[in-house]
């Protein structure tokens, strides 16, 4: 917030070229952009491995209800090691660690939804198998939306970005 406001308050004032404006412009974008990242990141990360992990486990218990889970098209074992790993005990949760396991699970749901797009032909009128469909998209919106909370306030109604 400091950097950001010196950068308002004393060098865009001063600049007159209108190249070196935009740039400006520019960085004052990307600075309201770190300074939302900084206070709502964390938070995001963590309600994005909590939908991830309870959206796994709906999904590996599914693939077991249905056989699926040791056909290869369900690898139910990867997912419940992923499910597993959790955050290293004792560890502040940094936002690496944090991006690190939330990688992860996107990782497992990404062949989790491959193996349900496998499973289509003799699953597709499931219900259980719709409703994973469904839950898939909600936490997808949900994963998006969060995204736009991140960019949106920096960047929208504050003028060309380059």
């Amino acid at each position: 917030a400091t950097i950001q406001t010196g950068f308002e308050q004393q060098i865009v004032p001063a600049l007159d070229n209108p190249e070196a404006r935009s740039a400006a412009a520019t960085i004052g974008h990307l600075l309201r952009h770190v300074a939302l990242r900084i206070e709502c990141e964390g938070q995001i990360l963590l309600d994005d491995i909590g939908r991830l992990e309870a959206l796994l486990a709906r999904i590996a218990a599914w693939f077991d209800d249905v056989g699926a889970g040791d056909a290869g098209a369900g690898d139910t074992g990867a997912i419940r090691k992923v499910l597993g790993q959790g955050l290293p005990a004792g560890t502040w949760p940094s936002l690496t660690l944090l991006g690190e396991r939330a990688l992860a699970l996107r990782g497992a749901l990404v062949a989790a939804q491959e193996a349900l797009h496998l499973l289509a032909p003799g699953h597709g009128d499931d219900p259980g198998y719709a409703s994973l469909r469904q839950a898939i998209r909600d936490y997808i919106t949900a994963q998006l939306a969060d995204e736009g909370r991140l960019i949106a306030p920096a960047f929208k109604g504050k003028g060309p970005r380059r």
